[in-house]
């Protein structure tokens, strides 16, 4: 594999990743209400309990996109 088709690899993980991320936060934010009556009757969660897992999960899904696509598809441009 050359380095052109690694990189035009980790750009398409990139906006495909951000594309995931952006739908889901959108989601959670028009549906919190929904998502919190769910996990209170599946797992008898409270609203705050519920609200910070959401956040901790968007937060480390942001982490990991970094970690995995963006900076290896910089990290390419950079070597290019």
């Amino acid at each position: 594999m050359d380095i052109e088709k690694l990189q035009e690899f980790f750009f398409w993980c990139m906006l495909v990743n951000f594309g995931v991320y952006i739908f889901t936060a959108v989601m959670i934010l028009v549906f919190h209400n929904t998502i919190i009556k769910i996990q209170k009757k599946m797992f008898r969660l409270n609203e705050e309990t519920v609200s910070k897992s959401v956040y901790t999960y968007l937060a480390n899904y942001k982490l990991l996109i970094t970690v995995f696509s963006v900076v290896p598809w910089l990290a390419i441009l950079i070597i290019k």
